[in-house]
């Protein structure tokens, strides 16, 4: 009677305990969850998980152990605490993901970790967690599964050789991690950011906002091209073509300044412009500037739609190819013909016209782009250069900093020791920017001269004005 009586008073207790623990911890659960709904925490998925699955089964395990009084090795009470280490393990592992990983801020460790290894330790965790319930609850030796799932597995691998393919393919680039989950990537036809890398694929969100899903195996066997290493910033290019009445060097400063004022364009490594080809209508050139990768769309279609504003500004002209069947023979020229010397001649007044009795008077253009050397110090001059548009500087010969004499500018001489036939030239001269210049024969700069004593005298004033220069810059460079 004694043994009943504890025994009833014991179940008593148990009863007494469920009938007051359950209800209170369900409402206690059910408030949390309503409070984390409110704030819009995702702590109430697994808040409810705990009120659904968990709770229920604990309550029926110690109804079983405690109320009842079931043995623990009752295939039941086996069933039931088999299900509560199961939703138990699993119910931990999504909370240790969510507060660990999911609600990490951007660019921290944990946000870098790929989702794949994240998988692979759940798996390891789970794995473990099933062999300690198996020699646990249902006192079993772990041996013995492990050499049926020995044999079994062979089997198994045969039927899934693809999805294992992936699965080692995903370890392999795990361990090489050739990127990470946010960079910006290529692989053939696929491009745009890694959102995910899971055992089975990688899940790649397109510029346009599609998921493309790539598997494993195919990203081990690919080239990938990686945007964001070793940094963000890549050099994009952006090829246009100028009209061939253009001048290069005019429209290399045009390039420049698109690409210096356009927001997005990084200062840093500088944009360059180089010249690439002579096509069939236009000279065509390359811009190329660097911009990070996410702005890179917008740069461009910024830099492309600037130009057409900028060459207009400019007064440049990109050309299109046109394409003309003429049925009649041609009787005029299709373009106006350049200006003659003369005619570029006679915007200074104070040049007499060329003359026009005698012998045809030696007039040649020459043109001449920014940085480049006219002539050198003891090259042979065959007449007297005359600057029309542009300027030019006179340097020291045998100066290597290139000491400058003096600035020519248009409507004025220089070489004029080719005044007297072929002479060596006694200076260097340099374009400082692009000029269009007139070689004037000895004869015609003779004939300009004595139509105009005036024009000879100022001549004559200027150059030894710069002879005298270049023997005092010659007498200092012999003191060095």
């Amino acid at each position: 009677m004694t043994e009943l009586r504890e025994l009833l008073q014991g179940r008593g207790a148990w009863a007494l305990a469920l009938g007051l623990g359950f209800p209170l911890t369900l409402l206690v659960l059910t408030e949390l969850s309503l409070a984390l709904e409110r704030r819009k925490s995702a702590l109430v998925v697994n808040v409810r998980r705990v009120r659904n699955w968990f709770l229920p089964l604990l309550t029926v395990l110690l109804l079983f152990r405690g109320l009842l009084g079931l043995a623990g090795d009752d295939v039941w009470v086996r069933l039931v605490e088999t299900a509560c280490w199961v939703v138990g393990v699993a119910l931990g592992l999504g909370f240790v993901n969510l507060v660990v990983f999911e609600a990490a801020e951007a660019g921290s460790w944990q946000s870098r970790v790929p989702r794949l290894l994240r998988d692979l330790l759940g798996l390891l965790l789970v794995a473990l967690a099933a062999a300690l319930v198996y020699q646990l609850v249902w006192g079993r030796e772990i041996q013995g599964a492990l050499a049926a799932l020995g044999v079994s597995s062979i089997v198994v691998g045969l039927a899934l050789q693809e999805p294992l393919g992936n699965l080692f393919s995903g370890l392999v680039l795990l361990m090489e991690r050739p990127f990470e989950v946010g960079d910006a990537i290529e692989i053939r036809q696929v491009a745009g950011r890694v959102r995910e890398v899971n055992w089975r694929s990688a899940h790649i969100v397109s510029s346009e906002g599609v998921v493309q899903i790539v598997p494993n195996s195919t990203l081990n066997k690919e080239t990938i091209n990686n945007y964001s290493r070793p940094t963000p910033v890549r050099a994009e290019k952006i090829e246009v073509g100028f009209s061939y009445q253009d001048p290069p060097n005019k429209v290399h400063e045009v390039l420049l300044e698109l690409a210096g004022t356009t927001d997005g364009v990084l200062a840093e490594p500088r944009p360059k412009v180089r010249t690439t080809a002579y096509g069939d209508s236009s000279i065509q050139y390359l811009l190329i500037y660097r911009v990070r990768e996410e702005g890179k769309g917008k740069v461009r279609s910024a830099l492309l739609t600037r130009l057409w504003y900028l060459a207009r500004r400019h007064g440049l002209t990109i050309p299109y190819p046109v394409r003309v069947n003429l049925n009649h023979p041609q009787s005029a020229p299709f373009e106006a013909p350049p200006p003659t010397p003369g005619e570029q001649m006679a915007r200074f007044p104070r040049i007499p016209p060329m003359p026009e009795n005698g012998a045809a008077p030696s007039a040649t253009p020459r043109v001449f782009g920014k940085g480049e050397v006219i002539f050198k110090d003891g090259d042979p001059l065959d007449g007297v250069y005359l600057v029309i548009d542009g300027a030019v500087s006179l340097q020291v010969p045998g100066d290597g900093a290139g000491s400058e004499l003096a600035v020519i500018r248009p409507g004025e001489f220089f070489g004029l020791a080719g005044m007297y036939g072929r002479q060596p030239a006694e200076t260097r001269a340099v374009a400082l920017e692009d000029c269009q210049l007139v070689l004037l024969g000895p004869e015609t700069i003779r004939a300009l001269f004595e139509a105009s004593p005036r024009l000879a005298r100022e001549t004559g004033q200027a150059l030894d004005v710069r002879r005298k220069a270049l023997q005092s810059a010659l007498a200092a460079l012999r003191k060095r």
